[in-house]
């Protein structure tokens, strides 16, 4: 059986960067076309550009399908305007800034065969440098909250047999280049656009993902090359980026932390941090806690009912995660070069 996958591509003022782009995206899906028997369609979220992104695609790119938003709102607004256009099984969404080898939606396919498969996420090198950048996420709760900010990798050589079963785990897929299941996807309402404009909100899908049953993949062999945050570097300041980064990072805790042993330890480590952050003047940590305050109706509403939909704890969560990277052979990437070989850090009980 062979599936039939949507390209969704959100673009905001991203022109130079789309004609740039395309093309292999175009290339990609002509591959899997003739290898898989499958169809595609490729889909451009304009979300309020201003630039001349309405003119060019058309005309320049006839076979692609623009969807025009008449105001910029961010990814997960976006990328939930594509989930509405779009008419296949599978939806790859992608970055306006990435580039795609010719096997990338051929791999990522494979794994929907499975039907606890929610997503799947890509192995993603330096645009211009063969340096890895991202792969597969290592995910842990410690501290009071969870730590998503390690990679891990496997060579094709040392882990044939998980590649070829399919089964390489990631805490999240990555928004910018991952394939989810359309059926899967409308079932959790999307991307949440209480997130809104950018960052937490993959990590937030994938989660109640997690949460409702499912499993997300790492696919080694797709392969993409990331030109990173530039479309975000480009037209929002540092400082803003930091301030809504870390107000997403704890409203995703306070919706989906449901065990009340992970909720207190949460409560305890964010009341410290409150108690003493003001000591190294560290403003921008409670801008960002009083702009989460303000979601506090809708962040229990949406608390509510992904409580009811669970069909696992966070405690199960994390046990089948650290299961799965103690007997798999990775190596975690602390940055982009440096590699822990099973750290004692990471060996650590977690409850």
């Amino acid at each position: 059986m062979s599936f039939d996958v949507s390209i969704v591509i959100p673009t905001w003022n991203g022109l130079h960067l789309l004609r740039e782009n395309l093309p292999c995206v175009q290339v990609a899906a002509q591959a899997y076309r003739r290898k898989s028997g499958g169809s595609t369609e490729i889909i451009v979220v304009d979300d309020g550009s201003q630039d001349e992104t309405a003119l060019a695609i058309p005309s320049e790119f006839p076979d692609i399908r623009l969807v025009k938003r008449r105001h910029n709102q961010g990814f997960a607004i976006a990328c939930n305007t594509g989930l509405q256009s779009c008419r296949f099984s599978l939806l790859a969404f992608l970055n306006n800034d990435v580039r795609i080898d010719e096997n990338y939606l051929v791999f990522q396919a494979l794994h929907f065969h499975d039907p606890k498969v929610f997503a799947v996420t890509a192995k993603v090198f330096e645009w211009d440098r063969p340096i890895f950048a991202a792969g597969g996420r290592f995910g842990r709760f410690r501290r009071g909250f969870w730590s998503l900010y390690f990679n891990y990798d496997v060579s094709v050589s040392s882990a044939q047999e998980w590649i070829e079963r399919r089964k390489l785990l990631s805490a999240y897929a990555v928004g910018g280049f991952s394939t989810y299941s359309r059926e899967k996807l409308e079932a959790l309402g999307g991307f949440s656009e209480l997130l809104s404009p950018f960052h937490w909100e993959d990590v937030d899908l994938s989660y109640r993902g997690w949460k409702r049953g499912w499993e997300v993949h790492y696919e080694p062999r797709s392969i993409a090359y990331h030109r990173s945050s530039s479309t975000i570097n480009a037209h929002f300041k540092k400082k803003f980026v930091e301030t809504v980064s870390f107000r997403n990072r704890l409203l995703f805790h306070w919706i989906n932390l449901h065990s009340s042993t992970y909720l207190c330890r949460h409560l305890i480590i964010l009341s410290l941090l409150f108690l003493t952050r003001i000591l190294v003047l560290d403003i921008p940590f409670y801008r960002s806690f009083f702009q989460a305050l303000l979601q506090v109706p809708q962040v229990r509403r949406l608390r509510q009912l992904e409580r009811e939909k669970a069909r696992r704890t966070d405690a199960e969560i994390s046990r089948l995660l650290k299961r799965f990277y103690r007997s798999t052979p990775i190596e975690i990437y602390y940055n982009q070069q440096e590699v822990i070989q099973r750290h004692p850090e990471f060996e650590e009980a977690e409850v």
